[in-house]
């Protein structure tokens, strides 16, 4: 049998705005953890964390405009996403990763157009990649609420 070769497949434009979605997520808590600016860390991930592998799996090359987007826009509209976030008399939730996946996802429900429900599966699908509780309950609760406020869907 003669031996063939298998390209390795470009991936899909979906799979690299989900790539984009969660690598904005870890950007936007690396900036709450280490106080640093958008620009800093868009930086930082597009020379040290794109297209290297994590514990030796290659990862999906995300799509920088989007990444960028979605961390710039958190870093601009911080405050103004955090009091759609939090409904008055409720704290901010404390654990900085729950809190940096609302950041992205409320800001890509606020700033565009893209499918609510989309965007909504797409940060539970982040939730998943670092909780396993009841915190996609809380995440799902909060996006389904300013969804509706938000854009009446």
């Amino acid at each position: 049998m003669p031996a063939t070769t298998v390209k390795p497949q470009k991936p899909s434009k979906t799979a690299r705005l989900s790539a984009a979605r969660l690598a904005a997520t870890q950007a936007v808590y690396q900036m709450m953890a280490n106080q640093q600016k958008a620009a800093a860390v868009v930086q930082d991930f597009r020379t040290h964390r794109f297209g290297k592998p994590v514990d030796g799996q290659a990862m999906v090359m995300p799509d920088e405009d989007l990444f960028e987007s979605i961390v710039v826009g958190v870093e601009d509209r911080s405050k103004e996403i955090e009091a759609i976030i939090v409904k008055p008399g409720q704290a901010v939730p404390a654990e900085p990763l729950l809190r940096a996946i609302m950041l992205c996802a409320v800001w890509e429900l606020t700033a565009t157009q893209t499918d609510t429900p989309l965007v909504i599966a797409e940060y539970l699908n982040v939730t998943h990649a670092f909780f396993d509780k009841g915190e996609s309950r809380l995440i799902n609760g909060v996006l389904d609420r300013v969804a509706k406020e938000a854009r009446g869907s």
